[in-house]
């Protein structure tokens, strides 16, 4: 009876470890038939992706043949635009969450003139400068951070600021068009510290104010991230001067190209 119970014992775990092992063998087939269509699948989703880049990116080169020979008509010199990651190191001051110290990029220009722009998640969180070789941000609820933007389907312009009793407003914003709840707020490229498109917020409220609107702004971003892009939009800016020429006492119309920053 005692060897039987040994043999009976010994056939189990056999059976046990059979089992086991057919288990093991099935999931692992599983796994890698998924993993194949899983493969085929992101093949496929590759190649779909790639078509469409390829599509943009005739589009894009387009596009940029035609800007060009727009500037070169024009006399102008294209803006150079540069993107470079940074990281939150400190708040500069305790108890101010608008005001930060941000890792110096070394691919940038260190321009101390120079005005950045501060994105995350695509959206604009505020702008940033150099000081005293150190790079110092301004998010958007501090009294420092103020950029061009646009507003609504029908562009309207006006700037993004704070205002120490409305909080984060658009202002100086025409009396038409007249700006409506819910609109969305988009960065314009106008000053040149963002391109154009970067979303901001959306108009919570509107009131009428000396000759122009202004709109309270719920900022999409409303919380310091780890992590920032910084948009360093070096321009050749272009000012018309008018000169006379004093050899044929008419006047001409000039276009001269300089750098703002330096």
């Amino acid at each position: 009876m005692q060897v039987s119970k040994e043999f009976h014992s010994k056939v189990l775990y056999l059976s046990d470890s059979i089992k086991i092992g057919i288990l093991n063998f099935n999931n692992n087939v599983t796994n890698i038939i998924a993993r194949h269509f899983n493969q085929v699948q992101q093949i496929k989703e590759l190649t779909n992706a790639l078509a469409d880049k390829e599509k943009l990116q005739y589009s894009y080169d387009a596009l940029k043949i035609e800007h060009n020979a727009l500037l070169q008509a024009l006399e102008v010199k294209p803006s150079v635009m540069q993107i470079a990651f940074t990281r939150m190191i400190s708040y500069v001051e305790i108890n101010n969450y608008t005001k930060v110290w941000l890792e110096k990029n070394k691919t940038l220009k260190q321009r101390e003139k120079a005005i950045f722009g501060l994105i995350s998640e695509n959206q604009v969180a505020g702008i940033a400068i150099m000081q005293s070789g150190r790079l110092l941000g301004y998010l958007n609820g501090d009294e420092k951070c103020s950029y061009s933007v646009m507003v609504g389907d029908k562009n309207i312009p006006g700037v993004a600021k704070y205002d120490l009793n409305k909080g984060f407003v658009v202002d100086y914003i025409p009396l038409y068009p007249k700006v409506a709840i819910g609109e969305r707020v988009y960065t314009s490229g106008f000053d040149e510290i963002f391109y154009p498109g970067v979303f901001v917020g959306v108009v919570e409220s509107v009131e009428e104010q000396q000759g122009y609107q202004i709109a309270r702004v719920k900022p999409s971003i409303q919380k310091v991230a780890g992590f920032y892009w910084l948009v360093d939009i070096d321009s050749q800016k272009a000012e018309l001067i008018l000169e006379e020429n004093m050899e044929s006492k008419t006047q001409e119309a000039k276009i001269f190209n300089f750098n703002s920053q330096d």
